[in-house]
């Protein structure tokens, strides 16, 4: 009777630690972090910028007042580079980044951007 009670606690305990362990999203690296949140800034020049990524693919959208960049598609990461394969273009669009807690800066070719974190997925 005992030993039944302490193989249903054993085995109440584990399905708890199977169950919890399932929905927790793990960042094991920056570019995790990166892609686990939406990140925008608003700048003095008027632009409102927006990085943000789904699965695989990853889109940074520039909107200024008559400027418009949109960059969407297949995305690969590094720790320390973001590269964006644009579907409409056809072109490759890489981005050096550095994780600053609730802010990141991308850099492309000299020019940096700040970015703070809005929201999570």
């Amino acid at each position: 009777m005992v030993m039944r009670g302490k193989f249903l606690l054993i085995f109440l305990l584990l399905a708890a630690v199977l169950s919890l362990s399932s929905c927790v999203k793990s960042i094991q690296s920056p570019s995790d972090e990166l892609k686990m949140y939406t990140w925008s800034g608003s700048f003095d020049n008027g632009a409102d910028v927006t990085l943000s990524f789904s699965e695989n693919n990853g889109t940074l959208d520039i909107e200024g007042d008559n400027e418009l960049l949109y960059i969407s598609g297949l995305c690969m990461l590094t720790d320390d580079d973001l590269l964006i394969f644009d579907e409409e273009s056809g072109m490759n669009y890489s981005f050096g980044y550095k994780l600053y807690g609730d802010r990141v800066e991308l850099n492309r070719d000299g020019s940096v951007l700040t970015l703070k974190k809005t929201d999570s997925d």
